[in-house]
């Protein structure tokens, strides 16, 4: 398996992988991982924008994005993606200090330690190219799988919000999850 940075040429093969994986938010029993319901959970144009300027953005510059991606060798054809990991800006300047984490494995390859090789790639390489000092997430509170993953690294859970959502007549809660990077 290869851990990359993402260039501009990734993007349309990012965004295929990403709205398979958004599709199965929920589906069939599956753990909710994204906070919007079945209907809505496919890739948009507002995501799809945010990655394109962010990545051809500095660190530090507004709505600066970073995107590093897990690729398997295929036999038949081009490497097949597995797994992302990104880090964005809060949206005021004042958290400058701070960056949020959004990451994914195909559902697949889940299990199989790439999520700890993405985490452990992301930071390696903040610490090396950043002077961010915290990584923070969200992550829903049922997301056992996640939340034992994150803590195995070191992050901290910072609170509990019950109820946060409520869609596809389910209540879901969200827990808040922090690591001082440096």
């Amino acid at each position: 398996m290869e851990i990359r940075l993402a260039q501009q040429t990734d993007l349309e093969s990012f965004f295929h992988y990403l709205d398979i994986q958004l599709q199965g938010n929920g589906a069939d029993g599956a753990l909710v991982f994204q906070p919007v319901p079945g209907e809505e959970s496919k890739i948009s144009e507002t995501i799809k924008s945010k990655f394109s300027t962010g990545m051809a953005k500095a660190i530090g510059d507004d709505g600066w994005r970073f995107l590093m991606l897990a690729l398997i060798d295929n036999e038949i054809a081009e490497p097949e993606m597995v797994g992302h990991i990104d880090i964005r800006p809060y949206p005021n300047k004042y958290s400058n200090h701070r960056a949020l984490l959004g990451m994914g494995v195909a559902a697949q390859h889940r299990g199989k330690g790439i999520g700890e090789q993405l985490l452990r790639s992301i930071l390696d390489w903040m610490r090396d190219n950043t002077a961010i000092e915290y990584l923070d997430l969200w992550v829903m509170s049922d997301n056992i799988p996640a939340i034992a993953l994150y803590e195995k690294l070191g992050f901290i859970a910072c609170g509990d919000i019950s109820d946060m959502y409520r869609f596809d007549g389910k209540s879901i809660s969200e827990t808040m999850m922090s690591l001082r990077v440096r």
